[in-house]
């Protein structure tokens, strides 16, 4: 529908083809005044046409990933996130988005400053800022190599009273409060000793770069016990306390009165746990029957080395120090291939790879090659019953069995000592690049004989009274 032209008081009505002409000074500015609103609006939308423009082509180059949703509050990019080795945990902006590779979904109007996190056990943690977002339907690719992680750790060990002797798997000592620096991860025992009280034994388990922290409340010393330990069949791992301490046969001394724990463990066999309470300056014997496991879920690795006192790992894990009174058994062993590494100072590493079956015994005895050109010897120490004190030269070094490395050559005293048992000497000639071993047998004191009873001194008085009487009238 047309509109009809405005239309002045007074005037009349011309043909349409007259009207085109009429001049009319209110309708001129009107238009004038419209178009100038129009120019603005054109103008403003030509300089916002080409910016649109410019990131629509841009993103055109680029493809999006696919199944990921839109991020609220603008169009979206991606960070690809990969790393070597794969698998490691990765935190984006402290939210956690899975295992590397992941691809994480940013806006573009977001906040632009970002941190990336990872994380893959045994490596040191990855970690690196970025600035900036990246443009719709862009990926920036982030690719982390991740740098091994310490292999080992610190035990720092304080006692109550202080001033205590601690040894670090029956090898390294020390006086608490004292630091061991650069342990292998895995399990280790510390025992505490000192004169006057009980020693303490505990099992501590050594994570990568991190310290391990020991608090050592020592208690006066009693009279302690003996346990003997046997089993049908032989050869079962014996554990007191938790402790590792032989294969049996096996008798331990130096064990506080009162109820312990015991554990026997042997490939094929269910494990024997029971608790056997120790008396004061008496043996007490334990001989078990192990009962066939119908379904074995574990194997059991004995070793042994040559010369003893070296460290064992098994999967890199450190399991213990091999002994000359007995192997050194480890239990639950899960089936499949494993390695062993065994270590000592002045001697080559020997390694090896070995596969194993659920209710087997393995053993593995390895004679070590010494470096060329060695400068310390070793001493090895065992006794029967075990747990006695060793000293060296007059100092405390440890419990039975225990072996003492980086030993200058020459000529050593040594003692043990083990309540209710004799003293026990030898001297012990150290040679660089050998390891003299000394086995005790350690023989029970004498019982110290119990005085008479004294005369009372009135008995005594009258019987001399009645001598001289006797004597007058004769």
């Amino acid at each position: 529908m047309k509109q009809a032209s405005p239309r002045l008081p007074g005037a009349k009505t011309s043909p349409p083809y007259r009207q085109f002409n009429y001049y009319n000074p209110v309708t001129t500015i009107v238009i004038l005044m419209r178009f100038h609103i129009l120019l603005v609006a054109l103008l403003a939308l030509a300089l916002a046409v080409p910016v649109q423009c410019a990131v629509s082509i841009q993103a055109e180059a680029v493809d999006s990933p696919a199944n990921f949703v839109p991020v609220p509050g603008g169009e979206t990019g991606y960070f690809s996130i990969q790393s070597n080795p794969p698998g490691a945990d990765t935190y984006f902006d402290n939210i956690f988005y899975g295992e590397t590779p992941v691809t994480v979904p940013v806006s573009t109007t977001g906040n632009p400053d970002h941190t990336i996190e990872i994380y893959l056990p045994g490596y040191e943690t990855w970690t690196s800022s970025y600035q900036g977002n990246p443009r719709n339907g862009q990926t920036i690719n982030i690719f982390a190599i991740l740098a091994p992680g310490a292999q080992t750790g610190n035990i720092q060990v304080v006692s109550s009273p202080a001033g205590a002797t601690v040894s670090l798997d029956r090898s390294r000592s020390a006086t608490t409060p004292y630091t061991f620096m650069n342990i292998p991860a895995g399990s280790h025992e510390i025992s505490v000793y000192l004169s006057g009280y009980q020693t303490f034994y505990t099992n501590v388990n050594v994570n990568r770069g991190q310290t391990a922290y020991i608090n050592a409340i020592l208690n006066p010393a009693v009279t302690t016990g003996v346990l003997q330990v046997d089993s049908k069949p032989g050869g079962a791992a014996v554990y007191v306390d938790q402790i590792y301490r032989g294969v049996t046969s096996t008798v331990i001394g130096n064990l506080v009165p009162g109820s312990h724990a015991i554990r026997l463990s042997k490939a094929g066999y269910q494990d024997w746990s029971g608790a056997v309470s120790i008396g004061a300056g008496v043996t007490t014997f334990l001989n078990p029957a192990l009962v066939p496991d119908q379904q074995p879920k574990y194997a059991t690795v004995s070793i042994t080395s040559n010369p003893p006192g070296a460290d064992v790992y098994g999967d890199g894990v450190y399991i213990g120090q091999t002994s000359a009174s007995h192997p050194l058994t480890f239990t639950q062993v899960e089936p499949g291939i494993h390695t062993i590494l065994i270590s000592k100072s002045g001697y080559r590493d020997y390694t090896a790879t070995t596969t194993v079956v659920a209710g087997r015994d393995y053993n593995v005895d390895v004679t070590l090659s010494a470096v060329p050109n060695p400068t310390t010897g070793s001493v090895s120490v065992t006794s029967s019953p075990s747990g006695a004190e060793v000293y060296l030269d007059n100092i405390f070094r440890g419990l039975t069995p225990v072996t003492l490395d980086s030993l200058d050559p020459g000529s050593y005293t040594v003692l043990l000592r083990l309540p209710g048992y004799s003293d026990w000497n030898a001297t012990a000639m150290v040679v660089a690049g050998q390891v003299n071993q000394l086995n005790a047998t350690l023989t029970q004191a004498p019982a110290t004989p119990t005085p008479a009873p004294l005369m009372p001194v009135t008995v005594l008085i009258a019987l001399g009274v009645l001598f001289l009487a006797v004597r007058r009238k004769g």
